[in-house]
């Protein structure tokens, strides 16, 4: 069995540099919480717990005097007001690349146009950055009519390119004035585009990451419409019968999966499928 492996697979800057901060935060501290799951990945949340970083959904169950991470995703103002009057020692981990977007949802509002976001409403980074929004912003949605003059664009730093692509087309037919901020990061691109090319040349392809990630999921539908795929959280998860005809098997990784989940995949599949020897 070939095996091609994304160079790009696995976690991205913002990831790393979150886990980062909340390890070494848990270090000086007994108890860590993190607003919301840390990373969108099953198995290394539950790693994290082990190391004092608990994820907490509410901030109602927060009593008051904690150390609370904001995870890469970062949240919207009124959440950081919230914990600060629970006097907790916020410790943000946002990315610099999701800061970056909600300097410019700021930026814009201060200039006077009405901000519409592009990318998922349910997604925590989109909620985080409708936050800054205030009463000027809205979440796109598809054929979304909105009448107003001056648009102000700036989309989820996560988005298929495409996506962004067709929806600001769609923006720009009603409004007199556009002005929009690119902030999808690099890694987004580069990810989706390997992904797609190992796709057209592997028989099979294994996507690995969190049922939860967004980005994974992303990267599955990518893979499915190209080539047979499966998108699983660990190697226990593999059966011999996917492979039934197959070759070769690509194998990627969304942004919040850890380099030992691909890596244990990758063994897997060996231990399944040997190499001959010469």
């Amino acid at each position: 069995m070939k095996i091609y492996r994304a160079r790009h697979g696995g976690f991205c800057f913002g990831v790393k540099r979150a886990i980062k901060i909340a390890l070494e935060a848990a270090k000086k501290a007994e108890g860590v919480y993190s607003l919301g799951p840390l990373i969108h990945n099953r198995l290394a949340v539950e790693d994290l717990r082990r190391r004092g970083i608990s994820p907490i959904e509410k901030i109602s169950g927060i009593k008051g005097n904690e150390v609370v991470i904001i995870r890469s995703h970062g949240v919207a103002p009124d959440v950081l007001r919230k914990l600060e009057s629970r006097n907790c020692e916020i410790i943000d981990a946002t990315c610099p690349r999701v800061r970056r977007a909600q300097r410019y949802v700021q930026k814009l509002i201060n200039e006077g146009y009405y901000v519409v976001i592009i990318g998922e409403k349910d997604h925590p980074e989109v909620r985080g950055l409708f936050g800054y929004g205030a009463n000027h912003a809205t979440i796109y949605k598809d054929r979304h009519k909105i009448k107003k003059k001056k648009l102000g664009v700036v989309p989820q730093t996560t988005l298929n390119q495409e996506r962004f692509n067709s929806a600001v087309t769609d923006l720009m037919s009603d409004a007199m004035e556009v002005k929009i901020f690119n902030t999808i990061c690099r890694e987004t691109a580069l990810r989706i585009n390997e992904a797609t090319k190992l796709a057209e040349k592997a028989d099979i392809m294994i996507v690995v990451g969190g049922k939860n990630s967004a980005n994974t999921t992303r990267l599955y539908q990518i893979c499915k419409k190209l080539k047979r795929s499966h998108h699983i959280e660990s190697a226990g998860e593999i059966k011999r019968s996917w492979f039934k005809g197959a070759k070769s098997v690509g194998i990627t990784a969304g942004a919040s999966t850890p380099k030992e989940q691909v890596d244990d995949v990758v063994r897997k599949i060996r231990k399944v499928f040997p190499q001959k020897k010469k």
